[in-house]
């Protein structure tokens, strides 16, 4: 439990007065500054500088695209790629922010290069490029920060191929657009949580950023696959799938209470879905308002008993 629940729940439990609850929040030194709040205050303000910075060079030379020639920008986006590198590596203070520069210029360098010469590559291709290059970069600094974009650029890449024609049974399958959303997502998601934290270096935003992407997946296929016709049994494939997820994340060793809040609410909505679609799937006219009131009372009862057995898990993994 956090310290400052804990120490509100014992006054009340207690009916401590004012001057004990007072001096009780000394003690625990609530109200002094957390000592790892100036390094994590630098961090994050390092990376905003660096997306920043990043993201200008790119508006830079779309701003003033018609003024440089071919080789001037292809000039400058390489010499900032090989400059953020070399940053990189020689300052060991500023690796994380330059090399998060690199990894955006990187980007930029690739998008340039395939709107200039019109290679005809898919736009997955790009990313799965752009991530598969840039992942030495991740392995070498070891960051939540760079690994959190990374993950966004190799989901992107898995998304945008599940929804590429290929003239083929295999395009519009909803197994296909499952490999492409949530499927790689968890299976990222076990990777980080799973590999010795010396290898990778990742922390818990990556995972967290894949689990997000998962859920939403899960969410998004079950809904489609539960209100269209040619469904192929991906509803209780889903459902299945996101009731495994939230025993894996409840269990201590896997317990991540971010995590678990994103699962319930998928598996919230699943539920509901369900019952929607199971009450409205036969002739109910004239009958509308009370399913649908029915529908709205289970939705919060389940709402309810989601957040009270995630808050016994969070007390009882404390």
């Amino acid at each position: 439990m956090n310290l400052r629940l804990a120490i509100l729940s014992l006054t009340s439990r207690y009916a401590l007065s004012a001057d004990a609850g007072a001096e009780i929040k000394r003690l625990a030194k609530l109200d002094v500054e957390p000592p790892s709040l100036p390094r994590q205050l630098s961090l994050g303000m390092a990376a905003l500088g660096a997306t920043l910075g990043g993201l200008g060079i790119v508006f830079w030379i779309a701003a003033n695209w018609e003024s440089m020639s071919r080789t001037g920008r292809f000039a400058l986006l390489q010499a900032t790629l090989a400059c953020m590198l070399l940053g990189a590596w020689r300052r060991q203070s500023a690796r994380m922010p330059l090399a998060l520069a690199g990894f955006l210029s990187c980007g930029a360098l690739f998008a340039y290069f395939g709107q200039t010469y019109q290679t005809g590559a898919d736009p997955w291709q790009l990313f799965a490029l752009w991530a598969a290059l840039t992942l030495p970069l991740c392995l070498g600094v070891r960051h939540d920060a760079l690994w959190t974009a990374w993950v966004i650029v190799a989901l992107t890449a898995a998304l945008l191929w599940s929804q590429t024609p290929t003239g083929t049974w295999w395009e519009g399958s909803p197994y296909r657009s499952s490999l492409g959303s949530w499927v790689p997502a968890i299976a990222l998601a076990f990777a980080f949580r799973y590999a010795p934290a010396h290898r990778p270096g990742g922390g818990i935003w990556p995972m967290r950023l894949c689990m997000i992407h998962a859920t939403i997946g899960l969410a998004t296929t079950a809904m489609w696959s539960l209100f269209s016709s040619g469904s192929h049994g991906l509803y209780p494939i889903t459902l299945i799938t996101v009731l495994a997820l939230a025993y894996a994340f409840s269990r201590r060793e896997m317990f991540d209470i971010f995590v678990i809040s994103a699962i319930g609410l998928s598996a919230n909505v699943l539920l509901v879905g369900g019952l929607a679609r199971a009450l409205f799937q036969d002739d109910t006219h004239g009958a509308e308002i009370p399913l649908m009131l029915l529908i709205g009372c289970a939705a919060a009862g389940l709402l309810a008993a989601t957040v009270k057995l995630i808050l016994h898990l969070s007390r009882r993994h404390a």
